[in-house]
């Protein structure tokens, strides 16, 4: 992909950044950069999920029926099993859409692409790929935050700040029930991404978007995606302490209902007699409060944000109703 003749007379950089995974950034002048990414353990839980964002980027390349995915994903180059090593396009983006929301200078018309994009994977690609071989690629997923209050808890709070912030969560029986009910709720039959949120939505110069980190693909409720957008729309900066619910409702109002009408104009079908605005509200309470844990999954004292985050996500969680009325939704 880099010839000999680029590294002795071109202009050719490598970037290195270690994180949870070991990444290099190859910048070229003339010609595409590429993002390599590999696991720093090629043995560890890391080396599964980067398996898994390689084989979606693959077939978005290469399996017809996930083509339609292509046009919202950096391109796909090659990934290297032994060594765990994948190279997509290094994509040159003027910002992410959570800079953007942050600073509230996000077009509404943008999220209606967002929307749109979510829709083609849990509706024609979702379809598509029913019969498929593909479809084995892809593990039932159910939230870890969704198991709280459950017999099959799969989260164990690793500190005291922790586990005083999962106490006052189940000390309330309306949280409890609102989990139990999303539990019965939750339909795990659509690709989801698995990690939607604004961070991994990038814009590039020309107002194009593309999608990033499918790490954590597999099957599971498309509304888990939805919400995941929505926890974005109402809380940009989960860093900084929030207003309420109704607050938040009305400066995300734009936003929500640009990126609801993408969504439903994609159109992935509900089923009958579920009603999928209350089911996103919740889900998008289980995602806040899943950033509350994840805030404080290591800290000695309370962040100054989390109690604020905290009261909003329960709040949505057990009374999605009373938030219906704060947006319009797309028929």
């Amino acid at each position: 992909m880099v010839t000999p003749d680029e590294l002795l007379d071109g202009a050719v950089t490598a970037t290195e950044i270690i994180g949870r995974n070991h990444l290099v950034r190859i910048d070229r002048t003339g010609g595409c950069s590429f993002t390599i990414k590999q696991p720093k353990d090629v043995d560890s839980t890391d080396a599964v999920t980067m398996w898994t964002e390689a084989a979606i980027f693959w077939l978005s390349a290469n399996d017809p029926e996930f083509a339609p995915l292509a046009r919202w994903m950096p391109r796909y180059f090659h990934y290297h099993e032994p060594d765990k090593v994948l190279t997509i396009e290094f994509v040159t983006a003027g910002d992410s859409l959570m800079a953007k929301l942050i600073a509230g200078t996000a077009p509404p018309a943008l999220l209606a692409e967002v929307g749109r994009a979510f829709a083609t994977l849990h509706g024609p690609v979702t379809r598509a790929t029913a019969a498929q071989p593909s479809r084995r690629l892809f593990n039932p997923y159910l939230p870890w935050v969704l198991t709280l209050g459950s017999g099959e808890i799969r989260y164990a709070p690793p500190t005291q700040i922790a586990a005083s912030v999962l106490a006052e969560a189940l000390r309330r029986p309306e949280v409890v029930a609102a989990l139990a009910r999303t539990r019965l709720d939750w339909q795990g039959d659509r690709i989801v991404h698995g990690d939607a949120k604004a961070a991994n939505v990038l814009i590039l110069d020309d107002g194009s978007i593309r999608l990033i980190d499918w790490e954590i693909s597999a099957l599971g409720d498309g509304l888990w995606d939805v919400a995941g957008m929505v926890q974005s729309l109402l809380v940009p900066n989960p860093l900084a302490p929030v207003e309420s619910l109704p607050v938040l409702q009305a400066g995300a109002a734009p936003w929500f209902e640009s990126f609801c009408a993408g969504y439903r104009e994609g159109g992935p079908p509900e089923r009958p007699g579920r009603d999928w605005r209350e089911i996103v509200l919740r889900l998008a309470g289980a995602r806040l409060l899943q950033t509350c844990l994840e805030c404080v999954h290591y800290a000695d004292q309370m962040p100054p944000a989390v109690p604020s985050l905290l009261h909003v996500a329960l709040d949505l969680l057990s009374r999605p109703q009373a938030a219906l009325g704060g947006w319009r939704w797309a028929a």
